[in-house]
């Protein structure tokens, strides 16, 4: 079993660079990240992708990887952003070619620009920038509507744009598998077949499915009664074409 690899995630996540599948719809943007981080120049990204569609675990994903191979790297939460600024990053600032993180960065860059606190992702860029290291913004909404000030707008337009696609059909079961035990919950092939031929075949509703099961505090196989999966697809289920209710 492999060692659990310490993330030096600011805030405590339940998500395990271990558990995680490079499934089709986020191998290229992996790959072009992993590729930014290993250049000896600064660089910024910004991964969008819709609610629930896996950003956060990409990003714990990363993190892992770049551990592994000895790169400094670390990932910030949003509402962890600005204590971080003052407690760390004056006394710990980055290291060189170290990758830094923002989860929930379009809402995090919004906050800082309303409250005046713009200078912290100014900071942030140009300490990378003198590090050669890489900045990795998460975010659901397009960098064009985020609303920030011109200063933060000026680095994302340099920066590379790169979206998160879904998975492959096939690849849904081994996700869903994933997902659940992810939340300590444990649900049989059958179960997860079931699911599966009535919830909307991508990632974002296979979360929301797998979160109202986890609501119930059902969390063993045994327990988990198809009564339970049958009331947390219901809703899912009404708004299906008959052609997908199966």
């Amino acid at each position: 079993m492999a060692a659990q690899i310490p993330l030096q995630l600011v805030q405590s996540l339940r998500y395990s660079s271990s558990a995680y599948l490079v499934h089709r719809g986020v191998a290229d943007v992996i790959t072009s990240l992993v590729t930014l981080a290993y250049q000896r120049v600064f660089s910024l990204a910004y991964v969008q992708g819709p609610a629930k569609s896996g950003k956060t675990h990409t990003g714990v994903y990363l993190v892992g990887h770049l551990k592994e191979k000895r790169k400094p790297a670390r990932l910030i939460a949003r509402d962890e952003m600005a204590s971080w600024y003052e407690s760390e990053f004056h006394s710990a600032p980055p290291r060189y070619g170290e990758t830094i993180v923002l989860d929930d960065g379009d809402l995090l860059l919004e906050e800082l620009s309303r409250n005046n606190q713009s200078g912290i992702f100014m900071d942030l860029t140009e300490k990378l920038s003198q590090m050669d290291g890489t900045l990795v913004i998460l975010g659901s909404a397009n960098p064009e509507r985020i609303e920030c000030t011109k200063q933060i707008r000026s680095r994302l337009n340099s920066g590379l744009h790169l979206i998160l696609e879904g998975p492959a059909d096939a690849e849904l079961d081994t996700l869903l598998n994933f997902i659940t035990k992810q939340r300590g919950l444990q649900l049989s092939d059958s179960k997860r077949a079931y699911i599966l031929r009535r919830v909307s075949r991508t990632l974002p509703a296979l979360v929301e499915c797998v979160e109202k099961v986890e609501d119930t505090g059902d969390f063993s196989s045994l327990s988990t009664s198809f009564t339970v999966l049958a009331d947390a697809v219901s809703q899912e289920s009404e708004n299906l074409p008959l052609f997908d209710r199966k």
